[in-house]
């Protein structure tokens, strides 16, 4: 989970959608489930088995209440950890993390972080 704190005065419909123009600038599939959270699936498909999945998958939400953007990495690629071992799980973390990365650059390019 990563947690990036937004301004005071950034408003909750700015920020979803410069996190959706960086999500989608990569290739992933936006999903909007709420006025305040959505789901990224990378490959431009949904994933729909996110335990076993390959593809990263991340969690969207605003708490507006706190000011702050939440990010969640929902893929563990369990299903692969017999046979690739932590790699699989490795692979999933760093691929997260550089989204967890270019989520802030956009948004403080944005002037909402």
């Amino acid at each position: 989970m990563a947690r990036v704190q937004l301004n005071a005065d950034a408003r909750p419909e700015h920020v979803m959608a410069t996190v959706r123009a960086t999500f989608e600038s990569r290739e992933y599939l936006w999903e909007q489930t709420g006025p305040l959270t959505a789901v990224a699936s990378e490959g431009g498909k949904p994933v729909k088995h996110p335990l076993i999945s390959q593809r990263l998958r991340v969690g969207v939400r605003i708490d507006a209440e706190a000011h702050r953007l939440v990010l969640t990495q929902e893929t563990l690629g369990v299903a692969y950890t017999a046979n690739g071992g932590p790699v699989i799980l490795v692979w999933l973390t760093m691929r997260f993390r550089k989204m967890v990365k270019a989520v802030r650059e956009d948004l403080a390019a944005a002037a909402l972080h």
